[in-house]
């Protein structure tokens, strides 16, 4: 039988406390401190550059929101260390058996006389006659207790039930238990501050906080973006939207107008900030900074100047600003990618290119148009603007192929040392090489109409200035070689490619010395139409180009006429510029009937034998089709066939 009590002296609770309060701190502590590491999950590439080394030993001033909860997480350790110092202090209870020699006071293998003899004794000591009436009580307790002892040392079945049970009378020994909840919970005099504790839970803070996490989430969409900022997108974007005129866009975004501290003493700092925006826009190229009737709002003047500062290199030495900068910069990234599923569901080639640049610069930190030599340390406008005459250096992959005297050259002010740097710098920005591209469909040699095509892209990754590994030769022809199986596919029983499984090799975290933390890289697919401003085939994301070999399959209908149909092959980085590549295809569709004749399939199933069940049913059958033929029943059938079989044996009898 088992009792249920109260934890009297703390021992559970301070248990399930301290269990509670692990849960809740292990995850969280884990995720403040390890957030950033597990964020990345891609290979970082020490690089020593000098804005690499001034991005690591930057440090910015951290929010007040999350030093509230570095407090609450040390405050909830030390709690959590307190309870279990207490939980060590505590002895645990013991379980306490009920034995007659001990209340007798003899050893286990004492007598039958020496038991006789010790029950003698404590009689004479407790019995109620025999004491004190102030000890009546007690002496009477004690003495049943004794009685209690004697009888199941002396009686054969109780001694039994006892040394079976634990108990005299054959019963289990109860056992009590302790819910890990202090006693005041239940008493009396507390029950209307329980209940209302209770009711302020469960009626109130409870129901609140579902309907604001539910709420909340309704104003998001899968990705994380506010559904209001993408209507606005959805308003604001139009099929000619200019660069600028993204920037002017992402400012309207409602996550700067919420998320964005908007403090009195911004205005000085962001004047300033302007005014140095401006000289950096007219000593690059005459511009000047505007605002439009758009970003008239506080929030979106912020965000301009600040994203203006960021890609013009502007520094902000308000700290406040600066934090505010690396923020935005961080929410922007994300933004323009919700644009880019916007203009791509229209299918706006222009604007979604238009879009994929603005994440190359503002992860690179440079303004529209500007080199992709810029993104090299010790390279800035005037040493691009510098170079003269036909052999100018525009690209990464041209740098690297140029002398150690033609790099001093274009780097006059930097040092031997320096060009090391850049050149090692440079290594780390791939350079694409497309090795095959071509329409496919699976089982056919030709594309008809309305077909399921697959377009087949391979690819890889090389550092500039390293050679491009040649493709290997073969007596069949790319598409035979890749759709049979002996380059990185297979097909299965019903004809249909499958990609064999690749070995999974993660591009490195892009060089971006000006992007707030750690950045990895993908590519965008896009096959479009350019001189109609079209895309035709959604883009797909790739995350994993490097030196290895890459093969993409996109699959898409085929146009439903036959005829030649122009398309555009875009790869666009979505971390570093100069490595776009863009390619022209053309595709083929030609009319159904010009495919090869299907090849006859025989059908036919062989007559089964007469002996087996089958051949008798068969037999059956054909009796029954030739009486019905004949205008007989199967009845008439059978003794005719029976008949002309015992003329054949006859027959045969006779010639022997």
């Amino acid at each position: 039988m088992a009792k249920y009590t109260f934890d009297e002296h703390g021992d559970t609770f301070n248990y399930f406390l301290l269990t509670t309060l692990a849960i809740i701190l292990i995850p969280t502590t884990y995720l403040t401190l390890f957030k950033t590491k597990a964020a990345s999950g891609a290979k970082k590439v020490y690089c020593p550059c000098e804005p690499c080394q001034r991005k690591a030993s930057r440090a910015v001033a951290p929010r007040k929101s999350s030093g509230k909860k570095s407090i609450a997480i040390f405050l909830g350790w030390i709690f959590f260390a307190f309870v279990a110092y207490q939980v060590y202090i505590t002895p645990s209870p013991e379980v306490i058996r009920w034995n007659p020699f001990d209340v007798l006071g003899i050893a286990d293998n004492a007598t039958p006389k020496q038991i006789k003899s010790a029950y003698r004794g404590l009689s004479r000591v407790w019995h109620p006659d025999k004491v004190n009436s102030e000890l009546r009580e007690e002496a009477d307790a004690k003495m049943a207790e004794i009685n209690k002892a004697y009888e199941t040392l002396t009686d054969d079945q109780t001694r039994e039930n006892w040394e079976k049970y634990g108990h005299p009378d054959g019963s289990r020994n109860s056992m009590t238990m302790s819910i890990a909840l202090p006693p005041w919970l239940v008493e009396a005099h507390n029950n209307f501050w329980v209940l209302s504790a209770y009711g302020i839970v469960c009626g109130l803070m409870l129901p609140y906080f579902i309907g604001k996490w539910w709420y909340r989430s309704g104003d998001y969409t899968k990705d994380k973006i506010r559904t209001k900022t993408m209507g606005t997108f959805f308003k604001q974007l139009k099929e000619t939207t200019n660069p600028k005129e993204i920037v002017e866009i992402l400012s309207l975004a409602e996550e700067f107008k919420e998320d964005i501290v908007t403090r009195p003493s911004d205005e000085a700092s962001l004047e300033t900030l302007g005014a140095a925006v401006n000289t950096a826009l007219e000593n690059r190229n005459g511009e000047k900074f505007e605002y439009t009737k758009k970003t008239t709002a506080p929030a979106s003047l912020k965000v301009l100047t600040l994203l203006y500062a960021h890609t013009l290199g502007v520094p902000v030495e308000d700290k406040d600003l600066a934090q505010d900068q690396v923020d935005i910069a961080s929410k922007t990234l994300h933004l323009i990618h919700g644009m880019i599923q916007l203009t791509t569901a229209r299918q706006w080639l222009s604007v979604s290119l238009a879009l994929m640049d603005m994440s190359q610069i503002l992860v690179q930190g440079l303004y529209f148009n500007d080199s992709p030599l810029q993104q090299l340390p010790y390279i800035n406008v005037d040493a691009v603007k510098a170079q003269k005459g036909k052999n100018q250096v525009k690209t990464i992959g041209q740098f690297m192929e140029l002398d150690r005297e033609d790099r001093l050259a274009l780097l006059k002010n930097a040092t031997a040392d320096q060009i090391d740097q850049v050149a090692t710098v440079a290594k780390q920005y791939p350079q694409l090489n497309v090795r095959k591209a071509f329409f496919k469909v699976a089982g056919d040699n030709i594309i008809t109409p309305g077909s399921l095509c697959t377009f087949i892209l391979k690819v890889s990754a090389v550092a500039p200035g390293d050679p491009v590994e040649e493709e290997e030769k073969s007596d069949k022809s790319a598409v035979d070689a890749l759709f049979e199986g002996e380059v990185d596919s297979e097909e299965d029983e019903d004809g249909n490619v499958k990609p064999k499984k690749e070995s999974k090799n993660e591009a490195p975290v892009v060089h971006s010395p000006y992007f707030p933390g750690d950045k990895k890289p993908f590519w965008w697919i896009v096959l479009g139409d350019h001189k109609n401003n079209r895309i035709v085939v959604t883009p797909n994301k790739v995350t994993d180009i490097t030196s290895a070999k890459k093969t993409v399959r996109i699959q898409f209908q085929a146009p439903p006429r036959p005829g030649q149909y122009s398309f555009n092959l875009f790869i666009k980085s979505d971390s570093v510029l100069g490595s776009d590549i863009q390619q022209d295809l053309t595709l083929t569709v030609l009319d159904a009937s010009q495919l090869p004749p299907e090849p006859e399939i025989d059908d036919e199933i062989s007559e089964p034998d007469e002996d087996s069940i089958a051949g008798q049913m068969a037999l059956l059958k054909e009796q029954g089709l030739a009486a019905a033929a004949i205008g007989g029943g199967g009845k008439q059938a059978a003794p005719a066939k029976g008949k002309a079989k015992a003329q054949e044996t006859d027959s045969d009898s006779d010639s022997d």
